[in-house]
């Protein structure tokens, strides 16, 4: 073969393999080196978006989403958008990667799952109750599902009944690169006819480092309102869509062993009152 269109060959496939190694998730797609070093020493750093803003309670005028082969959307139409970014300890091994892959699929552990309301002033239940059911519409309860090996990819149903918006059902996806994970909970219903199946979806990214013996959690929520009154009128709080993705982020740590049941309020009400969290 010809030299030069060996070198050809060769230099394609080294592009290739290069742009095959963008799609592998990195810590610093999701957060900046101040960040991580924040995140480190135990700050959950959240931030709130909804369309309007007629609250007065935004942290920013919108959120850039990042983009990956996990979740390959743009999120700019979204009307509410929160997100948040931590550092949770973990000791990896085989065992202990395999409960963090089973703990993801413990659908039934989410039962009782508490929140700060803020309208209350206190702690409540947020989630009354949840399993794994066995397809998008159905209702009849199915035992959690425990694997003896992690697989790169799992798709499973749950019904989950909110304190707010009653029994919905879900579609989770549970991806393993490496020892990263990435779950992606959907909504597969619409929300009092304010959208349309597919338009409220969790996403979180766990990135771990073998250096920091930990997990960088990325996680965000994203919801369509398809309703201009709800956003133009107030009706919908920001604090209310963040403190419930804060809950979930302090229940996971609670079933891998931490109590961080101290940090589940993200907003101190005097900063929030004289827009001291405003990036804009």
């Amino acid at each position: 073969m010809n030299k030069y269109i060996v070198s050809v060959l060769l230099l394609l496939g080294i592009c290739v393999v290069s742009f095959s190694q963008t799609d592998t998730l990195k810590t610093s797609t999701f957060m900046s080196a101040d960040e991580m070093k924040r995140a480190a020493n135990g700050e959950m750093i959240s931030r709130m978006y909804v369309k309007y803003n007629a609250r007065g309670e935004n942290t920013d005028m919108g959120i850039d989403i990042p983009r990956t082969k996990y979740a390959d959307e743009d999120f700019f139409p979204y009307e509410i958008l929160v997100d948040e970014k931590s550092f949770l300890s973990y000791e990896l091994n085989d065992v202990s990667k395999l409960k963090m892959f089973n703990t993801f699929l413990s659908f039934s552990k989410s039962k009782g799952m508490i929140y700060y309301s803020r309208s209350a002033g206190k702690n409540e239940t947020l989630i009354k109750d949840c399993f794994r059911v066995e397809s998008e519409k159905s209702k009849q309860e199915l035992p959690d599902v425990e694997y003896d090996k992690v697989q790169s990819k799992v798709v499973s149903y749950f019904l989950q009944q909110d304190n707010k918006f009653g029994k919905l059902n879900f579609k989770s996806e549970l991806f393993n690169e490496g020892d990263n994970f990435v779950v992606k909970n959907t909504c597969m219903q619409a929300i009092a006819n304010t959208n349309k199946p597919g338009e409220f979806k969790t996403i979180t990214y766990l990135i771990y480092d073998s250096t920091a013996k930990g997990y960088y959690v990325y996680t965000l929520t994203a919801i369509r309102i398809r309703n201009d009154l709800l956003t133009k009128m107030g009706l919908l709080r920001p604090t209310t869509f963040s403190n419930r993705l804060r809950a979930s982020t302090v229940h996971l740590a609670k079933l891998l062993g931490l109590d961080w049941e101290s940090k589940l309020n993200p907003w101190d009400e005097t900063k929030l009152k004289n827009g001291e969290y405003k990036n804009f």
